[in-house]
């Protein structure tokens, strides 16, 4: 079962640039940290955002340090390319929040 996760305030900016079909990207230099660790199955979502307020979310499945293995153009936005210092954020999203109650049982309490 696939499981998201969550953590404060994790919020950065791209280190380089990356083009709409790009599958990672990299952070701020030692910035990663702020972002969930991810087990099997862990994913986390985030948002690319630009100095224009061009947004795309992310899936975010793998994290290594300043690196993360990325699904692009989640819950219906668009892969497009953003410049090296766009914002790279933990959101709250509303798919996030679905996916978890998804994974609890929490019907049977």
């Amino acid at each position: 079962m696939t499981t998201p996760k969550f953590s404060n305030n994790a919020t950065t900016t791209t280190a380089v640039r990356i083009s709409d079909t790009d599958a990672s990207l990299t952070v701020a230099s030692g910035t990663g940290a702020l972002f969930p660790v991810l087990g099997a199955g862990d994913y986390f979502k985030a948002t690319l955002q630009d100095t224009n307020n061009n947004f795309e979310i992310v899936k975010v499945t793998a994290r290594t340090g300043d690196i993360m293995t990325i699904e692009r153009g989640q819950d219906g936005t668009l892969a497009v390319p953003f410049a090296a210092n766009s914002r790279f954020e933990l959101r709250v999203l509303a798919s996030s929040t679905q996916d978890y109650f998804d994974s609890i049982d929490f019907l049977l309490l």
